[in-house]
């Protein structure tokens, strides 16, 4: 699930100016920081006496023509952190982190930033030898485009942010394809994953439908930076790996979701239903109900449109502390929790009478951003397991339309109650997923045309 509480340093991230390209000066940098941990750690009682602390700061300074700041100083039990801001010859600013345990000096790390915009990190042991640097690379516009990583003796890695995507090679001209369309409300989708490409939707043009709500683009590549710039965080793709591994067919429309300004989300909404989305996940909330005012009003505008929200991860009663968008009273909506295989709820998912269905999702293997693969578990991977049996129980419907309210009707009705203990309302095991999705599973119809 994710947090909209991103941190500060993401939503910066959206209005900073072009950069000069300064991979020249990195070489510099990164001797300047090596020399900097070498003289550090052979220096004793730095902590006894701050002023020594500034003194020896300003003395490294002068030597490589920079100019010292100030340094900021915090101890918890044996460990030390100190940070060093210094304004290098470049007119850019380097700072540095430190950590000391019992004394001896455990790691450190450098970065260079020009104004607020970070350029570089590197990364260094406790030996001061260099593990890895990390350099990121602008657009015009000064958005992000990607970061390289050099890690020692090994090829550089590109991470991306903002890639192109890939147009389609063969624009389809038969007849329209079928398959519901599936809303995604998140951190975005990696569209240049091969396995992914089947789901997408391109316009006659070759345009991928999808929405960026924080660029304002088309492209809403899956990369959160709420933690770390240099660190982009992958969320979406394995939401959408899950589904993809049920194998029932289906369509999707990504949507990044709009943190800077959640006032968004009913413009959101408006543009899944005009996609024709039959139903959108959502995997993320917030603890404020003030972020989902517009989501609210939007979903209710779109009864045609069924909502399917995680119930979080804090391991809490939503009634005692309500997570939104879980805690709602729409009717087309349902909010699912993450189980055991058995039904128990798996530790650290959310319940309470909010949570309408709880179904297993721990430990299941995905695939994210850049085919990187994890074990992931939670409350947002039991959004995409609802959602393929939604489509399936849809599917079996047809040619009648279910829609929002009598879809989720459908669904609930599908499924044995209980016992309250459980701290959700109904269960969907595996077996009877599988039982349910058989038929619809795009393998099964290849086995059957053959």
């Amino acid at each position: 699930m994710i947090h909209l509480v991103v941190g500060s340093i993401a939503a910066s991230l959206l209005m900073i100016a072009p950069v000069q390209n300064v991979s020249a000066n990195q070489t510099s940098n990164q001797h300047s920081f090596a020399q900097f941990c070498r003289d550090l750690q052979a220096k004793d009682d730095y902590t006894a006496n701050p002023r020594e602390i500034d003194e020896f700061a300003t003395k490294f300074a002068t030597k490589n023509q920079w100019r010292f700041d100030r340094h900021q100083l915090g101890q918890r039990g044996p460990a030390t952190r100190l940070q060093f801001t210094f304004q290098t010859d470049q007119k850019m600013t380097a700072k540095l982190w430190t950590v000391f345990i019992s004394g001896r000096l455990r790691a450190m790390r450098g970065e260079i930033l020009q104004d607020e915009t970070p350029l570089s990190l590197s990364v260094f042991t406790r030996d001061c030898m260099m593990i890895e640097t990390r350099q990121i690379s602008y657009l015009d516009d000064g958005r992000m485009q990607y970061v390289t990583v050099k890690r020692h003796d090994q090829p550089a890695d590109k991470i991306w942010i903002n890639p192109p995507s890939i147009r389609p090679k063969a624009l389809a001209k038969s007849k329209p394809n079928q398959q519901l369309r599936i809303g995604h409300i998140d951190s975005g989708i990696d569209y240049r994953r091969p396995a992914l490409q089947q789901y997408l939707i391109y316009d006659q043009a070759g345009a991928l439908l999808a929405r960026d709500m924080w660029d304002g683009d088309n492209l809403p590549f899956d990369a959160s930076l709420g933690k770390s710039p240099f660190y982009p965080q992958s969320h979406g793709s394995y939401v959408v790996d899950i589904l993809h591994q049920s194998g029932v067919g289906f369509q999707i429309l990504p949507l990044r979701y709009p943190r800077p300004d959640m006032a968004l989300m009913g413009d959101a909404v408006d543009w899944l239903a005009a996609q024709n989305a039959s139903i959108v996940m959502m995997p993320l909330g917030s603890q404020s109900p003030d972020d989902w005012t517009y989501f609210f009003a939007a979903a209710k505008r779109h009864p045609e449109i069924l909502f399917i929200i995680s119930a979080g991860n804090n391991g809490v009663n939503l009634g005692e502390l309500p997570i939104y968008p879980a805690v709602n009273a729409l009717e087309n909506a349902i909010t699912v929790t993450s189980t055991m295989p058995d039904g128990r709820l798996a530790n650290g998912s959310n319940f309470g009478t909010a949570v309408d269905i709880g179904l297993p999702a721990e430990n299941l293997l995905a695939t994210g951003a850049g085919e990187h693969q994890r074990v992931m578990s939670g409350s947002s991977f039991a959004v995409p397991k609802l959602t393929a049996y939604v489509i399936c129980v849809a599917n079996a419907a047809a040619p009648n339309r279910l829609t929002g309210k009598a879809l989720a009707q459908a669904v609930k009705t599908s499924l044995s109650p209980t016992d309250l203990a459980a701290g959700y309302g109904l269960f969907l095991s595996d077996s009877k997923l599988d039982a349910t999705c058989n038929p619809y599973r795009q393998d099964a119809k290849a086995k059957i045309k053959d």
